[in-house]
């Protein structure tokens, strides 16, 4: 009986190193954003980050979804890896936000954790796609969006289309660059709000401009009541009865070496087939 039960104990420490951990580790570099994919078989990912130096700092943490809305909620949780202990935890259910910030956190070893907000796995066949950044500068890397983060249609016709998008209420102490990309709509259209600029087809390139002392570019900029500013872009070359989607990428660059950016929730413009 000593025996067998022997066997059994050691065929259960066998068997458990085989198994497929429930936690997955990356490693997250100062100022550079990380890819974080929540699906059935891996419903949350932890990853590490360390403090260097000798002085306590904050960190932020930026966290943003690849699905513009986003389609779900996630939940950001900073904890030291020493004893585990959790430093501050936030849920994110928008587009982009600076998710936690932390001040006083000393020189050492660190995780953070992601995963679906409710703590369900998700169904098959369906990802959450994010990406997180972590910085201790005092300024943010990201772009300014407005709350309300929509292209609007202004007008169409037969062959064109003007849209519109608003501008943050500051726009101050930089500038910011805006770059319109409209491509027909087929069944291969998809569309990843985590996907930099520079991987899309220069064709359906419409055209870039910068905010600031000046505005260059085809855009106009509008001052409305209550201090909103928006610009419109006119859309032409489209074709009748076509379906095309427009997007709008902002970024705090002035030149095509885009580092971080981000992206207004898509607008989708049926174009009429008879005018």
């Amino acid at each position: 009986m000593a025996t067998n039960a022997s066997k059994a104990y050691k065929g259960a420490l066998v068997r458990a190193p085989g198994g497929r951990s429930s936690k997955s580790y990356g490693r997250l570099v100062e100022g550079r954003s990380s890819r974080v994919v929540l699906k059935t078989s891996r419903p949350e990912k932890r990853l590490k980050y360390r403090v260097t130096g000798r002085v306590a700092v904050t960190l932020n943490i930026y966290v943003r979804s690849c699905e513009v809305p986003p389609l779900t909620s996630v939940r950001i949780q900073l904890e030291r890896q020493v004893d585990g202990e959790v430093l501050a935890t936030h849920v994110v259910d928008k587009s982009f936000e600076k998710a936690l910030s932390v001040s006083s956190v000393v020189p050492g070893s660190y995780r953070i954790k992601v995963s679906t907000a409710d703590g369900t796995t998700p169904s098959r066949g369906h990802k959450s796609r994010w990406t997180i950044l972590v910085s201790t500068g005092d300024r943010s890397p990201y772009p300014q969006l407005p709350a309300d983060a929509r292209v609007r249609l202004a007008t169409k016709d037969c062959r064109s289309a003007s849209v519109t998008w608003p501008l943050p209420p500051s726009r101050t102490p930089g500038s910011q660059r805006y770059c319109v990309y409209v491509e027909p709509v087929t069944s291969k259209t998809a569309f990843n709000a985590c996907t930099k600029p520079r991987r899309r087809r220069k064709s359906v390139k419409v055209s870039c401009h910068v905010t600031g002392s000046e505005v260059r570019g085809t855009a106009r900029v509008h001052e409305r009541g209550g201090n909103e500013t928006t610009m419109m872009q006119t859309i032409s070359g489209m074709k009748p009865g076509r379906r095309y989607a427009v997007d709008v990428y902002g970024s705090t660059a002035t030149t095509t070496k885009t580092k971080e950016f981000l992206v207004y929730e898509r607008l989708i413009v049926d174009v009429p087939s008879a005018c």
